[in-house]
């Protein structure tokens, strides 16, 4: 049964991302679709699946305006739902993604808002959603940018502070010379965080800081020009007063040492 669920979403995000793409060939418009198995969930530095998932995306934009549906579907029983027994060949989360983005000269900003939905974990679990915005400086060395996520449902319940997470990246890609394997790419991060949202994640009392840090490295292999597949590999871990409350560990505050994690995975992807 996992198998034959994981083929078919497989085929629909190929199908549908062939279907944007052909519309996009026609209408000057941008269309994408991605698949990646990873092998661990990771969200800003938190272990929500600690086995493999698959993780479909498809992409549609024009003039800087985008839409993008994720999703995260388990591919083991490592995970209980609420009101199942395993989220096993099921969708934990499914997110949607309305933004537009802009480059000038020598920067680059964008925003949006995030719609986040957890259809098979739980049946209490409420959807959420968050406003983002950034600026990439694109004329400097290594790309640094600056992001700023601002939750305003979920955090805010029960009459808690909306949760702020800032996120400081970088990321730069050495090329190779090679048409097959044109470059390395890799990428760094370091995150920021307020009261709001370490007292929701974690525990009462909980001030802001810095929150977890992330180094990748991935190489694209090149299929043609509207195929590729990328092997990936990122280091991730908890910093300051929170590498003690790691989100899927249920005995908070006891020093754990899971708050470090690798993840590994591949990305096939369709672009026009």
């Amino acid at each position: 049964m996992k198998a034959i669920r994981f083929v078919a979403v497989l085929g629909f995000v190929l199908v549908m991302g062939s279907v944007f793409a052909g519309t996009a060939a026609a209408q000057s418009y941008s269309a994408g679709a991605d698949i990646a198995v990873v092998n661990k969930y990771i969200w800003r530095g938190q272990r929500l699946s600690n086995d493999f998932v698959v993780q479909p995306a498809l992409t549609v934009g024009t003039g800087g305006f985008a839409f993008n549906a994720w999703g995260n579907m388990e591919l083991t029983d490592v995970n209980a739902g609420d009101v199942i027994p395993s989220l096993k060949g099921k969708f934990s989360e499914i997110d949607y993604t309305f933004s537009y983005d802009h480059s000038f000269e020598n920067v680059s900003v964008g925003g949006g808002v995030i719609f986040y939905t957890f259809p098979d974990s739980s049946a209490s679990l409420p959807a959420t959603s968050e406003i983002y915005g950034g600026v990439t400086f694109d004329s400097v060395p290594a790309s640094p940018s600056v992001t700023v996520y601002v939750d305003v449902d979920e955090t805010r319940a029960g009459g808690g502070t909306a949760g702020l997470y800032v996120l400081l990246g970088a990321g730069h890609s050495f090329e190779t010379g090679g048409d097959v394997v044109p470059s390395v790419d890799v990428s760094g991060s370091i995150s920021f965080t307020n009261g709001g949202f370490n007292q929701f994640y974690y525990a009462g009392g909980l001030g802001g800081g810095a929150h977890d840090v992330s180094l990748g490295l991935s190489a694209p292999v090149v299929i043609d020009d509207n195929w590729s597949i990328t092997p990936f590999a990122t280091y991730t871990g908890l910093v300051d007063t929170v590498r003690s409350y790691q989100y899927t560990n249920p005995t908070y505050g006891t020093g754990t040492t899971d708050a470090d994690t690798v993840i590994g995975g591949v990305t096939l992807s369709l672009s026009f």
